[in-house]
């Protein structure tokens, strides 16, 4: 009897063990791509029964493999970005391996900037032009100079002391935002952020903004927005990348980047260092003059850049949180030509900056979310200056000053933004403080602004969005105004994007503006305590029109700007022979124009691309109402791409060119205002990558300012010198570039 009754107990358990398997069994796929066979890792799987109701969804694995359990034939649908959505049917014990094709007309990269929540970019409100990572590694990009260099609309000027600045709709310097993460960038020299100090090497791509942004992130937003967002690992257990650089003008780039997760954590670490020896191209140089028969002197100036980034991030199915603390060390070394002693003056220029982040983002209900950053920013910059003894190679610090600035800031944003709903909107706060301090900068010197903002998205019909918006502002110096804005988007057709926006900027003087004395060996730049506020009126209109099947797309982008300022605050060159210039403000700026972009795809792999932006400036220098004459200036691009995707080879060449570029100047005697032109100039570059070790390496041989610039010429000053010869770039550069990655 005993016998008896375990064997029945141990028959119910078979039972029970094995009924699953008579109602559902595993059934395989695996997806790739169809022309390289490729694995397409992290694809999404949906699964339908034969009424086509949803019944659960699922992912690839690295490897493109998935296991599902189905009890009957079931449809399977498959997307992944970039590709042709494939839908089949599988049945219980099928191992099927699906093939991909590629789809141009759906390969959108999802945006956050200014957004209620990530969204593709042809979806967005705001026009916004995106730089993904794998063309920053095709193009051997190592900063984010380098990856702005392309853009239509986009003037890079190139400064060998305080480095690349940018320009966008006319407009530059402290009116462009810079953010990573949605976190400002703090440490402007000469109203500028150095973009060659900002690492592209963990960045999964940049989202370029231009137009007000003011409602959204206040101040430093009326020409734009420059969002750089780095990578996460959210679907790779380990990562171990690591990357070099070096080319025939004295660069020597090395960086690493390692990450890992465990359940629901995840760290990472990186650390880059960039290394450029110098360059001296003897600009307005008589090397007879120096006893040493030697010129030490250098326009471009030996630098050392480390970046360093530490990040936890903690992450469930809604809610995250991000710790991240992340460091940049500059030294750059200054040397002069010694006197008839054989002593030399040099200086050395000390810059760090630090900035420790908070970051919580959460879904309370499928409408509801929130995202919170915190963050501090310390950034100081010390000048050691050094007399060098050339006989006796003996060196001595004679004299050192320094100057540090310390911002914190805390934004936050609650959105309701209900699926399919006609109305959905926002609310939040943006609050920053500044305090500087230190030799060159007045005492108590420090600004706090307070805002709040809020804005609403209706969608009467489905094709047609519009959003309006307000920020309130409180600033501890300046009084300001209700800050209003209003966007439109318009789904024409299909294919066809229309969108308008109208935004009142504003922004106070940054403290530097205000208080900070910089002066070095290229710069004497002063600053006015007595700055006003600078407000802008700003117009954009742009259309987006793409055509095409999966093989081929056609895409033409035209966009329109008109930018009304009063109180204009302008760096003003007082004397070229010293370099001398200070901030004023202009009675009023006006700058208008246009740009079109137009690109075309293809299945076999040959992409082209051009671009034109055409911008005229006019001034009001007074404030009496009259303005001069309009000038304009023209920009152009020319890009081409053939991707050989069975060989894993991709060849790329761009082409950027600059027209006669108009800019500022005072006389000196008369305190009149003029304007003075710098000289036309192009450039181009070229790029081969190719994969090795099964898409763990990448190799980049490239070549850059093939047309061998050195030297820009400024004419039209007053008085004995009417022009200006000045270093733009240090000649034709040839490069290697390696990148390794290992995950598992």
């Amino acid at each position: 009897m005993k016998r008896q009754f375990i064997m029945g107990v141990l028959l119910i358990v078979g039972i029970i063990t094995y009924t699953p398997n008579l109602t559902a069994q595993k059934a395989k796929l695996k997806v790739i791509d169809e022309e390289t066979s490729e694995a397409c890792a992290f694809a999404n799987v949906v699964l339908y029964n034969k009424n086509n109701n949803y019944l659960k969804g699922d992912v690839t694995d690295k490897n493109g493999n998935v296991e599902l359990d189905i009890n009957e034939k079931t449809k399977v649908v498959i997307s992944f970005i970039g590709y042709q959505k494939h839908t089949d049917y599988i049945s219980p014990g099928d191992n099927k391996t699906i093939k991909l094709k590629i789809d141009f007309v759906g390969m959108e990269q999802v945006v956050v900037t200014g957004q209620y929540k990530p969204r593709k970019v042809d979806q967005s409100i705001y026009k916004i032009d995106v730089i993904d990572s794998k063309t920053i590694l095709e193009r051997g990009v190592t900063n984010l100079a380098e990856a702005l260099s392309n853009e239509t609309g986009v003037r890079l000027s190139i400064d060998p002391s305080t480095g690349t600045s940018i320009e966008m709709q006319g407009m530059g310097g402290e009116n462009v935002k810079y953010l990573i993460d949605g976190i400002p960038i703090v440490g402007r020299v000469n109203g500028d952020i150095d973009l060659s100090q900002i690492n592209m090497e963990n960045v999964d791509h940049i989202e370029i903004v231009q137009g007000p942004m003011s409602v959204v992130y206040g101040t430093s937003a009326l020409a734009g927005v420059i969002n750089i967002i780095t990578k996460q690992n959210t679907k790779d257990q380990n990562i171990i990348k690591a990357n070099s650089y070096t080319d025939t003008k004295g660069n020597y780039n090395a960086g690493f980047y390692g990450s890992l997760i465990r359940g629901k954590h995840s760290f990472t670490l990186s650390a880059n260092r960039d290394l450029f020896q110098g360059i001296d191209v003897d600009l307005n140089v008589d090397t007879t003059r120096f006893p040493s028969g030697e010129n030490r002197y250098m326009e471009f100036k030996p630098k050392r850049v480390f970046n360093a980034g530490l990040e936890y991030a903690y992450r469930n199915e809604f809610f995250q949180v991000r710790v991240k603390s992340q460091y940049m060390d500059l030294l750059l070394k200054n040397y002069s030509n010694p006197n008839p002693m054989l002593i030399s003056y040099d200086a050395d220029y000390f810059t760090t900056r630090s900035t420790n982040s908070l970051t919580i983002t959460d879904k309370i209900s499928s409408s509801l979310s929130y995202n919170i950053i915190g963050a501090y920013t310390y950034y100081g910059r010390t000048t050691d200056l050094i007399s060098s003894d050339l006989a006796s190679l003996e060196k001595e610090k004679t004299k050192s000053s320094s100057t540090t600035f310390h911002n914190g800031m805390t934004r936050g944003n609650f959105t309701f933004a209900k699926e399919d709903a006609k109305l959905s909107y926002q609310f939040g706060w943006d609050i920053n403080y500044d305090i500087g301090e230190g030799d060159k900068i007045a005492d108590d010197a420090q600004m706090g602004d307070f805002a709040a903002f809020v804005s609403a998205q209706y969608s009467p019909f489905k094709v047609l969005s519009i959003q309006p918006g307000f920020r309130y502002i409180y600033n501890t110096i300046y009084p300001t105004p209700l800050i209003p804005s209003i966007n439109l988007q318009w789904n024409v057709l299909k294919g066809l994007n229309f969108r308008m926006s109208y935004a009142k900027g504003f922004r106070a003087p940054s403290l530097k503006e205000l208080y900070l004395d910089f002066k070095d060996s290229n710069h004497n730049l002063e600053g006015n305590k007595d700055l006003k506020a600078e407000k802008t009126d700003s117009y954009n209109a742009s259309f987006s029109y793409k055509f095409g099947k999966g093989k081929q797309l056609f895409k033409i982008e035209p966009s329109f700007f008109y930018n009304n300022g009063s109180d204009a605050i302008t760096l003003i060159v007082t004397d070229v022979e010293s370099s001398s210039a200070t901030n004023t403000n202009l009675g009023g700026r006006r700058t208008l124009g246009a740009d079109v972009n137009a690109s075309y795809m293809h299945f076999i792999g040959l992409s082209l691309g051009a671009g034109f932006s055409r911008t005229g400036e006019t001034y009001d220098y007074t404030g009496n109402g009259i303005y001069t004459p309009i000038v304009y200036y023209n920009n152009y691009t020319f890009n081409a791409k053939y991707n050989f995707r069975k060989s894993k080879i991709i060849l790329m060449a761009n082409l950027k060119y600059y027209d006669i570029t108009p800019s500022l100047a005072v006389d000196g005697n008369s305190g009149e205002y003029y304007q003075v032109y710098t000289e036309a100039f192009g450039d181009i570059e070229a790029t081969i990558s190719k994969l090795f070790w099964k898409n763990r390496l990448t190799i980049i041989l490239g070549g850059k300012n093939l047309l061998d610039n050195y030297s820009r010429r400024t004419y039209g000053y007053r008085g004995d010198d009417p022009e200006y010869l000045g270093p733009r770039y240090y000649g034709r550069t040839f490069f290697v570039k390696l990148n390794l990655k290992l995950n598992n």
